[in-house]
């Protein structure tokens, strides 16, 4: 028993080796490059914050052309889907917000992520909701030529 264990220890370290002494065979981990350039943050910015307007403003037509169909949106309520959450539009007024503290990281050429803050006061299903801050987190990806939202995490701040 002891030597087949022995046996397969050594071929096992064999096969590794072969594995890694083959030419243009990485096992490494690439490790992204997540740094953005000027105009993407910028263009990425000026997304988030249309997306936040055209919420306010209740154009769905707007939200819908930043936001992709099969986007999902987590709120301290629950989570919703662009379908429902145009459909719950009349239930939700933002009154006033403010965004700040923008971070954008591009984890991959056609995705990126953008966290910040926001601080933001309104109506819910018809009661008055007092402002309250969150840490955003949303994920943008490159499909035909232009950046779309795909995922928005909304996490309450103390």
């Amino acid at each position: 028993m002891m030597k087949l264990v022995w046996i397969s220890a050594v071929g096992a370290l064999a096969v590794c080796a072969l594995l890694s002494s083959q030419p243009g065979i990485s096992r490494a981990v690439p490790r992204g490059d997540s740094s953005v350039s000027t105009g993407q943050n910028s263009e990425i910015e000026t997304s988030e914050k249309a997306v936040w307007e055209a919420a306010k403003a209740k154009d769905m037509k707007r939200f819908a052309s930043l936001v992709g169909d099969d986007a999902r949106m987590i709120f301290a309520s629950g989570m919703v889907t662009r379908s429902e959450y145009i459909h719950s539009i009349a239930d939700r007024n933002i009154t006033s917000y403010s965004l700040r503290n923008f971070q954008v990281l591009a984890p991959a050429k056609d995705t990126t992520i953008v966290i910040y803050e926001a601080t933001i006061s309104g109506i819910f299903k018809g009661k008055p909701v007092s402002s309250f801050s969150v840490r955003e987190a949303s994920v943008w990806v490159k499909r035909l030529g232009k950046w779309i939202a795909v995922l928005n995490q909304e996490t309450p701040l103390p």
